[in-house]
């Protein structure tokens, strides 16, 4: 899978930095009296923006996005908002633990300095992100229902 010198993992975490760490993002109106609802239209700007900016910034404002839904979410898509929270936790922990910031990982000299261990750390919390699918696809149609804001 990977060569000695790990420049296959090296490719894989530039790729999954640079092109896999998007998802659905949220667009529309809705709310009026919903907790849940207000929250998620209070949050639209960022949850619009969500993947377009990869920064360590951005990112610590999407999960705690994600957590302040989760806190006013009904119970079928809590877990579902959480997911999406502590998925993007891992993102940020990983880059902290080697050093590097999200927004760095587009350089590829920046990259070929860590580790193998570094890169198989990056690369498992960005594979528990990008697996997030069923947790985006349940608040994308669970926001559509509840709150009747339009998710694309």
């Amino acid at each position: 899978m990977t060569t000695p010198g790990g420049t296959s993992m090296k490719r894989l975490a530039l790729g999954l930095a640079a092109a896999g760490m998007s998802a659905v993002v949220l667009a529309g109106c809705g709310g009026g009296g919903n907790p849940y609802c207000d929250t998620v239209e209070k949050s639209t700007d960022t949850l619009n923006s969500f993947g377009k900016t990869k920064s360590n910034a951005a990112y610590t404002k999407y999960a705690s996005t994600f957590r302040a839904i989760a806190k006013e979410s009904p119970t079928t898509v809590k877990d579902d908002w959480t997911a999406l929270a502590k998925a993007t936790d891992t993102v940020l922990a990983a880059q902290k633990d080697v050093g590097l910031r999200l927004e760095q990982m587009t350089s590829a000299a920046a990259v070929k300095k860590l580790s193998t261990a570094d890169l198989k750390k990056l690369n498992t919390a960005y594979k528990a992100f990008n697996a997030t699918n069923d947790q985006r696809t349940a608040v994308v149609k669970n926001v559509k229902q509840e709150c009747k804001i339009t998710l694309t």
